[in-house]
């Protein structure tokens, strides 16, 4: 190895560190270059002893695994892989039979620490499109595993969740769940749509993890389409900002899920300038949009007459 011609210059004590600082970085270059354990044994020296040794003890288990989507474990392969059946996630059994059950010498989720138990899963699942920002979604960061949300034994629910989706979601979301409450609301609780219609719960590249663009108005347009657009005459705030601007996403004491009690309060805040003459204020039920209907845009007027 070449070492600079200034390394000469330096105190014994310093080029001492710098030499073991280089074999250290040696030492790691050839453990990163060592070939993986064979396939049929972990570091630990267990193997793989088939689902059926699995079976004898754990028949409930495997009996929920064939009624469920990971059945697909027990095939002989996995994308081009050997497939192992329950040690497929649960890791090489031979210690842990040999250990009369010793759970200590297996994989078991819900002992395991919350990013060992997130990445033994996202081994299959990343190759998922719905699943695959899972390592970058909010629940990761805040401690929400894969096993916080579905059981794989023991639940026979969509997905294999631990809970109908909307009492899930509220078991955290107890801020939401409050504006579900309120006298116009999206009707999640009526179930006639669901938290992952807007959301994904596995992460996404947007803030909420929405499914949609920032501004949230394709997951809007999903079933508000006459809105959408595009219009030949635009209204400014809402093709610049979103739906927000003017509606909450879960629930509002206000009609149409509005921010304010009453529509000439929310526009009067951009619309400072409105000539009193036409224009009464304090009319009862003097809405904007008696007259100016069209407000999400229009494709006929350009101040939104119908």
């Amino acid at each position: 190895m070449n070492y600079p011609r200034t390394l000469g210059r330096l105190p014994v004590a310093a080029l001492a560190v710098i030499l073991l600082c280089l074999s250290s970085l040696l030492q790691a270059d050839d453990k990163a270059k060592a070939p993986p354990p064979n396939a049929n044994q972990t570091a630990s020296g267990a193997q793989f002893v088939g689902s059926d040794t699995c079976k004898n003890c754990h028949d409930d288990q495997f009996k929920s695994i064939e009624a469920s989507p990971h059945y697909r474990t027990n095939l002989q392969k996995i994308r081009g892989e050997q497939a192992h059946g329950c040690e497929s996630c649960h890791g090489p059994g031979s210690l842990h039979v040999d250990g009369n059950g010793d759970k200590t010498k297996i994989f078991v989720f819900n002992a395991a620490r919350p990013e060992e138990a997130t990445k033994r899963c996202m081994a299959c699942h990343e190759a998922n499109p719905e699943q695959r920002e899972f390592m970058r979604s909010t629940h990761n960061e805040n401690g929400i595993t894969c096993t916080s949300c579905h059981s794989v034994h023991h639940s026979k629910r969509e997905h294999q969740l631990i809970k109908e989706q909307t009492q899930l979601c509220f078991s955290c979301h107890v801020e939401q769940r409050a504006d579900f409450q309120k006298p116009f609301h999206h009707r999640v609780e009526e179930g006639l749509i669901k938290c992952s219609d807007c959301h994904n719960a596995h992460g996404a590249l947007r803030d909420r993890q929405l499914r949609s663009t920032a501004d949230q108005d394709m997951v809007c347009f999903k079933c508000h389409s006459d809105k959408r657009g595009p219009f030949v005459f635009e209204h400014e705030p809402i093709k610049g900002e979103g739906c927000q601007t003017c509606h909450t996403p879960h629930g509002s004491p206000y009609p149409r899920m509005l921010l304010t009690a009453r529509t000439n309060s929310l526009c009067l805040q951009c619309h400072t300038t409105i000539p009193t003459g036409p224009h009464p204020q304090n009319a009862f039920r003097q809405d904007c949009i008696l007259c100016h209907m069209s407000i999400h845009g229009s494709n006929i007027d350009p101040i939104f007459f119908k």
